[in-house]
């Protein structure tokens, strides 16, 4: 079911663009372009200190980490002021990949969960945060 909300307090962003001190790592990218990539999930979310970031050289942490932090709300270009529009397209526009819940560290605090509710947790596993060629479908959904 999918419910309309407004910025709740304590609700992580499951795709930040930037980790800060404040992310908390929850998922790596498995596989490489072109062959599909896919998140591989963590049993618990780790603290994105820098020692763990530096463990995606020479690629870029965004490339390698699925990340989550506080969401921003209205700070954020995603965001209309009731609901993550990344999330909307996401649900809308890519096609599930599990047929399961995966394990996910973070699903009591994600936006999107909060959000889109089981159709943004089929999706998941398939949405890095930055590609270095990412397809047209990709730079749809992005927004």
């Amino acid at each position: 079911m999918k419910q309309t909300t407004k910025t709740i307090p304590g609700l992580y962003c499951p795709s930040i663009t930037s980790i800060g001190p404040d992310a908390q790592v929850f998922g790596v990218v498995i596989g490489s372009a072109p062959d599909a990539l896919q998140v591989g999930y963590l049993t618990e979310a780790l603290a994105a200190t820098p020692e763990l970031l530096a463990k995606a050289a020479p690629a870029k942490p965004t490339e390698i980490f699925r990340a989550a932090a506080p969401c921003s709300g209205r700070a954020c270009k995603h965001f209309d002021g009731v609901r993550c529009q990344l999330a909307v397209r996401i649900t809308a526009m890519l096609d599930p990949v599990v047929g399961t819940l995966p394990r996910c560290a973070i699903r009591p605090v994600c936006r999107w969960f909060h959000q889109e509710g089981r159709a943004a947790c089929l999706r998941c596993p398939q949405v890095t945060t930055e590609q270095r060629n990412p397809s047209d479908l990709d730079r749809a959904v992005a927004g």
